[in-house]
C-alpha cells in the first residue's frame, strides 16, 4: 500500500483507513480502538483527530494520528503480516519526518546562502573601489601593498603583517645636524648603506618627496638608527 504516512499539518501522520487496509482489520475496530486510546489518557487525545473521508458521495468517520498515536494503536497487533507493516510504518514515518525537517531546514539554509552571496558582492565591490583607488597611486610601493591587499582578501588569504608607516620623517640636513655633518655627508652615508629606495618608490629608511626640480629623499627614525649603527664604517 502507498502512502502510508502523510504530512498534514507540518507533522506526518497516517489515518485509521490505512491503518485498516494495512493490518486487515475492520475499520470500525480500528476507529473503536484509536477512540478508547484517547479516552483512557488526555495525553494521548493530541495523538489522535478525528476527521471525515467521503464515498460514493457519502460522508464517513475516520481518524489521523501522529507516530506515537499509531504506536499505541499497533503494539496489540501480532502475527508476522503486523510485524512486517509495523516495520514499514516505521520507515514511513522516517521519510516523512526527514522531509519534513528538510523542508523546515531549507528557508534557514536559503538565507545563510543569501547573506553570504551578498557578503561576498560587498567584497567585490569593496576590491573593485580599492583597485581604483590603488592604480591612481603615484607610490609604487603602497600601489603594490593595496594590490596584494585586494588579491588576498579575494582568495580569502590574509595580508602579510607589515611594519606601521613611519609617522616621523627628516630632511638630510636635520639628520646631519645628529651625527655633527650636512646634508650632503649624510647622502653619502645613505648610498653606501643603500637606505634609500629607486626614485619615485619608498621604504622603511624613508620616502622621495618633489623638492622644486628635484626629487629629495625624507629619512625615517630607522633609518637614523641605521646610520647610528653602521655609519663609522662608511666615513
Amino acid at each position: 500500500m502507498n502512502n502510508l504516512v502523510i504530512m498534514k499539518d507540518r507533522q506526518a501522520v497516517t489515518d485509521s483507513l490505512k491503518v485498516a487496509e494495512s493490518f486487515d482489520k475492520k475499520h470500525k475496530h480500528v476507529l473503536e480502538t484509536a477512540r478508547n486510546l484517547a479516552a483512557e489518557n488526555s495525553a494521548t487525545k493530541k495523538m489522535f483527530v478525528e476527521s471525515t473521508y467521503v464515498n460514493r458521495g457519502k460522508e464517513y468517520p475516520m481518524i489521523y494520528m501522529n507516530r506515537d498515536g499509531f504506536t499505541l494503536l499497533a503494539m496489540g497487533f501480532t502475527g508476522k503480516k503486523a510485524l512486517d507493516f509495523k516495520l514499514k510504518y516505521i520507515q514511513a514515518f522516517n521519510k516523512m519526518e526527514q522531509q519534513i525537517r528538510n523542508q523546515s531546514e531549507r528557508p534557514k539554509l536559503m538565507q545563510k546562502e543569501r547573506i553570504e552571496i551578498s557578503r561576498q558582492n560587498a567584497e567585490t565591490r569593496k576590491a573593485s573601489l580599492l583597485y581604483r583607488v590603488a592604480k591612481s597611486m603615484k607610490d609604487t610601493r603602497k600601489q603594490q601593498d593595496l594590490l596584494t591587499q585586494i588579491a588576498n582578501d579575494l582568495i580569502g588569504e590574509s595580508s602579510e603583517v607589515r611594519e606601521p608607516e613611519p609617522q616621523n620623517f627628516h630632511t638630510a640636513n636635520e639628520v646631519g645636524k645628529i651625527f655633527g655633518t650636512n646634508g650632503w655627508g649624510i647622502e653619502q652615508m645613505a648610498q653606501k648603506l643603500k637606505l634609500q629606495a629607486p626614485v619615485p618608490e619608498s621604504n622603511r629608511f624613508g620616502k622621495w618627496i618633489q623638492n622644486g626640480d628635484f626629487p629629495e629623499w625624507l629619512y625615517t627614525d630607522a633609518a637614523i638608527q641605521q646610520i647610528e649603527q653602521y655609519g663609522f664604517l662608511v666615513k
